[in-house]
């Protein structure tokens, strides 16, 4: 029975295909969960490692989306070796060769929540009765709003982006200026701390001369005693600003108390009560700068220059100067019974040696790693190399006086002298350290604070620069696309004159296309110029035409129905003769006139048919340049779609990022856990694997920021092409208007054509007419005709002018025709305002 895996937490399956849906590449965490061999995988196709139960509608569905060159998003079941089965959350999108082909898909595939497998295997037991909704297809969210819209929110996220990062930099500066002061305000703890420490010690060996009868050691005693209650009002006002915070008050409370209880009853002890009473007190103050080191976080501070003065200053100089104190007390007390001393008391004395020889070892160590991490640590060096130059002569003198001798040879005040100087020495030292990490914190925290501000008036100019240049940026977009569109859309309207001017001094891809549509429009004012002129011309003669022909049809009609009257008189012709000669003479010049306005017609009809080829050319050279700039649009929309699937390779890098930053955040939790097993020495390799791990999200979070802005590009980059789209359509419905153009210019100039040849039908018969007037004439003025051949010439006159007449009404018909065509072309023209 096949059961279901898990995905492992932060791992990510990928696998590549070719475009035919064969794998050509599989990552080492899909080979490893799916149970195949690389060699079972690599060249078979996809459905080995789909499972069986896979709808058909998800396969249509990813191969559809992929086509769009989309990504697709959503629940994949798949199969192992073994027949087991993993849901998996998948993301499929094209990956291109160097030449921005697609070559294939990519698959990247993780862990599934269960709201989305319970969804999945619903939708996979009924594919046909729910929608899928795996589909992540942003474009028609993003297309129902305008590009102002897209343009504010994409600035306003990247303000937004901006505040964040500005306020995510001055809470660092806050949390390094926080971190600063607390650990200046422990250092100085630290350094009163041991300013107490030192004096209780030298209170403690005073008072140990004084109740063994030492009376020359009374008055130091006393003067420690006003020094430590100085002092204690000090570190008792620094515990009432800190102490509750550092959770020490208390403490140092009872500290203060356990001193003033000490000062009473000191003088009524022994030797060793009085100096056990003081290394209780010594403990406690070691217990208070303890805990202020832990509270303060002087033990979590990683910087180098202070790490190692931190550690010397409050884990081993106190503690060494304690020891030193024990060495004392130990060895006087030794000295002190002379002959009756015991050899358990020397085995003592040698122990805590030993401890101090270690205590100095180590020392030296950290201050090798103070003094190469601070430069300026020389005094402290110098201090502590002189201690460390002192102490074999002490140990020198405790082995030679006291160790190897039965009884011991040591002066009290000799070696009292000795040991008392070295721990001063070592107090002094803690001292010197502890004042240079207070000046190291209050600089520290004085240049965090400073950058705060700095950072916080930064980010402010930049965010209001950004403001201002995104709103201008914006307004530059928009202001020139709505001029641009109305400029457009109100010349196509008619509302609009050709002579706006869209050249704004833009040099972007928008500028570079204004101009060469300002170029395009120049093109059209020159031809629409040209056919305002001739449609004007056209129509002005058509009309003189017509007038023309309709005069001379009234006129031919007239000779008509005189020529009818002569031909019905023609038995009072010979009585006539003079009337007919002067009326022929007349009708003669009739005709001359006629022929001349005959041929003064044809002349303009021969104007009219030139006009009409130069213009017949224009509109030819003109949708040859239009249907260049479609071509040109066409290129710039390919060009930018180029860019667009350029900008899917950031998915791919969105990726791999991803894989480094959930690597990075698996090292950084390994090097945590290594840290809490190093314990207190590791506690600076901790901070440093909680940074790491910080970095880590924020890098994810930029990437997936990347990511949205990626896609925000993309589907402003579609639209955009959109919009190149709708540009090239502006040019085909230009390319037609042309076309109608030219064919109204092929109905005029065929009108003109006929009207070309009635006008040469026309001057014939007018010149017949002429030539058969010239004979009547000279048949009247010889008046030898016969009447029967006047009759005969009065008949062919009214044939010929019966033709004229009707041929005169044909002609009258076409000017009508050529006028109405004229003013057509004239009307469509004047569409266009210069």
């Amino acid at each position: 029975m096949a059961i279901q895996v898990q995905i492992p937490q932060n791992t990510t399956l990928s696998f590549k295909t070719d475009l035919k849906g064969n794998i050509v590449w599989v990552n080492d965490d899909f080979v490893k969960l799916i149970g195949f061999d690389r060699s079972e995988l690599l060249g078979h196709s996809i459905k080995k490692v789909q499972h069986p139960q896979t709808p058909v509608s998800v396969s249509k569905k990813i191969s559809k989306t992929l086509s769009f060159n989309e990504p697709w998003n959503g629940i994949l079941k798949n199969q192992t070796k073994s027949g087991d089965y993993f849901w998996a959350n998948a993301t499929v999108t094209p990956y291109y060769d160097s030449k921005g082909s697609s070559v294939g898909y990519m698959y990247v595939e993780r862990s599934a929540s269960e709201n989305q497998i319970k969804k999945a295997e619903t939708f996979y037991l009924n594919p046909n009765l729910n929608e899928s909704g795996f589909t992540l297809n942003p474009k028609k969210l993003v297309y129902k709003f305008k590009i102002k819209t897209k343009l504010l929110f994409v600035s306003g996220l990247m303000a937004s982006m901006m505040i964040v990062l500005g306020i995510n930099l001055i809470l660092i500066k806050k949390v390094e200026y926080e971190d600063a002061f607390n650990r200046l305000k422990g250092s100085e703890f630290n350094l009163s701390l041991t300013n107490l420490m030192q004096l209780t010690a030298k209170h403690r060996g005073l008072m140990a001369r004084v109740l063994s009868g030492d009376p020359t050691a009374k008055e130091g005693s006393l003067q420690i005693e006003n020094q430590l209650d100085s002092t204690f009002k000090n570190f008792l006002n620094l515990n009432e600003e800190e102490g509750k915070h550092f959770r020490v008050y208390e403490l140092s409370k009872e500290t203060y108390n356990d001193w003033n209880h000490l000062k009473e009853v000191n003088p009524g002890l022994t030797p060793k009560e009085s100096y056990l009473a003081h290394v209780s007190l010594i403990k406690k103050m070691l217990n208070v700068n303890s805990e202020v080191g832990e509270s303060s976080g002087l033990f979590l501070d990683p910087d180098k220059d202070t790490y190692f003065m931190i550690d010397v200053s409050l884990s081993k100089l106190p503690y060494l100067a304690e020891k030193l104190g024990q060495l004392r007390a130990t060895g006087l007390a030794y000295v002190g019974k002379g002959a009756n001393a015991e050899e358990s008391e020397k085995n003592l004395l040698q122990e805590i040696m030993g401890a101090n020889i270690g205590y100095f070892e180590s020392i030296s160590i950290s201050i090798t790693f103070i003094a190469k991490f601070n430069s300026d640590s020389k005094a402290i060096i110098e201090a502590y190399k002189h201690a460390e130059a002192d102490f074999p002569l002490l140990h020198k003198l405790i082995q030679d006086k006291i160790i190897k001798e039965k009884i011991p040879t040591a002066k009290p005040l000799e070696y009292y002298n000795a040991t008392t100087n070295l721990i001063d020495q070592i107090f002094n030292v803690n001292q010197m350290i502890s004042r240079q990490l207070a000046e190291k914190f209050k600089a520290r925290a004085d240049h965090a604070k400073n950058y705060a501000t700095i950072m916080t008036i930064v980010t402010l100019t930049i965010l209001v620069f950004l403001i201002i240049l995104q709103y201008l940026i914006i307004q530059s977009i928009m202001s020139v696309i709505q001029d641009s569109t109305n400029i457009i859309s109100q010349i196509v309207r008619g509302s609009g004159e050709l002579k706006e001017n869209l050249d704004y001094g833009i040099n972007d891809e928008i500028g570079g296309l204004l101009k060469w549509m300002g170029v395009f429009i120049l093109n059209i004012t020159e031809i629409v110029f040209i056919l305002r002129q001739v449609s004007g011309e056209l129509s002005a003669k058509s009309k003189d035409a017509a007038n023309l022909v309709r005069n001379y049809s009234i006129t031919t009609q007239d000779q008509a129905a005189s020529t009818e009257e002569t031909s019905a008189a023609t038995e009072e012709l010979a009585a006539s003769v003079e009337n007919v000669f002067l009326s022929i003479s007349t009708q003669a010049d009739h005709l001359k006139e006629i022929e001349k306005v005959t041929s003064d017609f044809k002349m303009a009809m021969s104007d009219v048919a030139n006009a009409m080829l130069g213009m017949t050319n224009l509109t030819e050279e003109f949708y040859k340049q239009a249907n260049d700039g479609m071509l040109t649009t066409k290129n710039t929309a390919d060009s930018i779609h180029i860019v667009n699937q350029k900008a899917e390779l950031i998915d791919e890098v969105v990726n791999i990022i991803n894989d480094i930053s959930d690597r990075t955040n698996l090292l950084a939790l390994n090097a945590a856990i290594e840290a809490a097993r190093a314990g207190d020495l590791g506690r600076g390799f901790a901070v440093v694997a909680q940074e790491i791990g910080k970095l880590a999200e924020q890098t994810a979070h930029n990437t997936r920021n990347i990511q949205s802005l990626t896609t925000d590009t993309k589907s402003a980059i579609k639209t955009s092409v959109g919009m190149m789209m709708n540009t090239e359509e502006s040019f085909r419905e230009l390319l037609n208007n042309i076309t109608k153009i030219q064919e109204t210019a092929k109905l005029v100039r065929s009108a003109q054509d006929k009207q070309t040849e009635d006008t040469n039908r026309i001057v014939e018969s007018v010149h017949k007419i002429n030539e058969n007037s010239l004979h009547i004439l000279n048949a009247a003025s010889q008046e030898k005709i016969a009447v029967e051949e006047i009759s005969k010439s009065i008949e062919t006159i009214a044939t010929g002018t019966q033709v004229i007449a009707d041929n005169s009404l044909v002609l009258l018909e076409t000017a009508k025709d050529i006028e109405v065509t004229g003013e057509h072309l004239q009307t469509a023209v004047e569409t266009y305002k210069y």
